[in-house]
């Protein structure tokens, strides 16, 4: 059994073995197109690659150096575990009678806040309180400041919808190329059954995890089929504050995923989750009909406030860098804190990603000609390590965010290949085989004038002279090698070697040694041409 599998695998085993024998500088540029074909079909057609690594840039979030305080402006009303208990006795589970959420917003417009986003879609009419229902409509009527959301569905189904501009236009920020005269453009949405609500300052309020489900980006607005724009509830109330905030916000770059969907720009979070100043919402609503609340309730004048839940029961919660669960209400505080102090995290593009990977791969291997592969030995570590720390710099201190994941993995990989198949070929050309030559075989002992060890560098540049000049000898010691950060213990010792192989080209190599070696006259292998003649010979032309 042993030997029919030695007689299958044989012939792929010398083929593998025969790897070692090719020239450094073929292999290094091999490496380098194989490599850069890769990343191309990864940009272009395979996209196995996300661009930011996930849990890299989650932990690079997470352990900044700065970050942005919160706007003094923005607070929450939180519907909170608290104040579900507390109005539970009156009202009921959640969600209660719309007239209690009307208390709170006429309440919040007496105060004379500069903006309400609520966080809470009114999708549904409520049947066993429409009394609730008709004293909403009527403070959504009164309210100037409030800002509601709608949810929007997926851009596949636009086609199938009916709903256009004349159904919501304050929806809208933008008009399509073809107003007037081409068809609108249709949108796929769940809207508020309320009138007034949906005659209201209007904004979709969706979040769009990655992959993992971790949301780490946010739309401001949106592009339809017809070139027209519509908003989210952040642009919608970012705009309401301050009228020349729009255009910034409109104008951020796309992100574009694996499928050319625009998933939005990275969010700048805050320092930790729970940022923001919270006021149960059962002290907003005491306080709104005239009682007395358990805790203190400031004054909401100028203040930007989100009305929402952090209670786990109502389930408005998701990962993000900062934690595993983070507050919908949360997230959405901080979007608008950051449109409004203009403060956007864009992204270099996939391809400059790219770009910077190959060209690393490509500096890398005229490094590797000019200075041996032995001389990146440190930069197997150091290099990524510091493609990343550009990187964490970039998330702190820039407006964009230099994302050399890819690099980075790039050059960690091509480095690891390179040095393995480095050590494979140490293994070749240092490895004593001798076969029957028609010359007699010989040993030639070469040493470096200045006590330089064949060791790393200096063996690499002994293996390239070899290729070149005596491709049938091979090398006697020249392995005494050291890793980087390393050193030699015995380096007299190391700047020894000998050359073993026919006695024709050692004497051919004694005519073009390499500068700094010189060598003495080839000692001929007594006896029968095996590996411990051969050495015998290599210690007894020293002795």
């Amino acid at each position: 059994m042993k030997s029919a599998l030695t007689s299958i695998f044989a012939p792929w085993i010398a083929r593998f073995k025969a790897l070692a024998a090719l020239p450094i500088s073929a292999v290094t540029w091999g490496l380098v197109i194989i490599f850069s074909v890769w990343i191309v079909l990864d940009l272009t057609y395979l996209k196995v690659s996300s661009g930011v690594s996930q849990t890299t840039y989650d932990a690079m979030v997470k352990h900044r150096l700065h970050a942005a305080p919160p706007d003094p402006r923005l607070v929450i009303v939180d519907i909170d575990e608290a104040s579900l208990a507390r109005m539970a006795k009156e009202f009921g589970r959640w969600p209660w009678p719309r007239d209690t959420l009307a208390s709170v917003q006429d309440f919040l417009e007496r105060e004379g806040v500069a903006a309400i986003v609520w966080d809470i879609a009114f999708t549904d009419a409520d049947r066993l309180s429409p009394g609730g229902d008709a004293a909403f409509n009527e403070s959504a009527k009164r309210s100037p400041h409030s800002h509601y959301s709608v949810i929007r569905l997926p851009s596949t189904n636009d086609s199938k919808s009916q709903l256009t501009r004349a159904d919501l236009p304050t929806l809208w920020v933008q008009g399509g190329k073809g107003a007037g005269a081409g068809k609108p453009a249709t949108l796929a949405a769940i809207v508020p059954v309320l009138p007034s609500v949906a005659a209201g300052k209007l904004g979709f309020n969706n979040g769009y995890p990655d992959e993992d489900g971790v949301l780490r980006r946010y739309r401001y607005s949106e592009t339809l089929a017809d070139g027209s724009v519509i908003q989210s509830t952040p642009l919608s109330a970012v705009s309401d504050v301050s009228k020349a905030l729009q255009a910034p916000l409109l104008a951020l770059p796309p992100s574009l995923d694996k499928q050319g969907v625009d998933t939005g720009t990275l969010i700048v979070w805050r320092k930790h989750a729970d940022a923001y100043p919270k006021i149960s919402f059962a002290d907003v609503f005491e306080r709104a009909e005239g009682g007395k609340p358990k805790a203190d309730v400031p004054s909401f004048k100028g203040k930007v406030v989100v009305v929402g839940s952090t209670a786990p029961s109502l389930h408005d919660i998701h990962p993000t860098p900062l934690v595993s669960y983070q507050a919908g209400v949360e997230s959405l505080a901080t979007v608008i804190d950051n449109g409004l102090n203009e403060r956007f995290l864009t992204e270099i593009a996939r391809w400059l990603q790219a770009l910077i990977a190959i060209t690393l791969c490509v500096a890398l291997a005229f490094w590797v000609r000019r200075f041996g592969i032995a001389s990146l030995d440190g930069a197997l570590v150091i290099l990524p390590g510091a493609l990343l720390g550009i990187s964490y710099l970039s998330l702190n201190f820039l407006p964009i965010f230099l994302d050399l994941q890819l690099a980075a993995s790039a050059v960690l990989i091509f480095l690891a290949a390179l040095r393995a198949w480095n050590n494979f070929r140490r293994n070749h050309w240092c490895a004593l085989s001798p076969t029957q030559a028609d010359q007699p075989y010989a040993v030639m002992p070469i040493q470096h004038s200045h006590d330089a060890p064949f060791a790393d560098t200096g063996l690499d540049r002994l293996i390239d002279w070899l290729e070149v000049a005596a491709p049938a000898c091979r090398i006697i010691g020249g392995d005494a090698t050291s890793s980087w950060p390393a050193k030699l213990r015995w380096p007299e010792l190391a700047s020894r070697a000998g050359i073993a192989g026919p006695i024709n080209q050692l004497t051919h190599l004694q005519t073009c040694l390499p500068e700094g070696i010189t060598a003495s006259g080839p000692t001929p292998v007594a006896g029968e041409l095996t590996k411990a003649n051969v050495v015998h010979t290599f210690f007894r032309s020293y002795l």
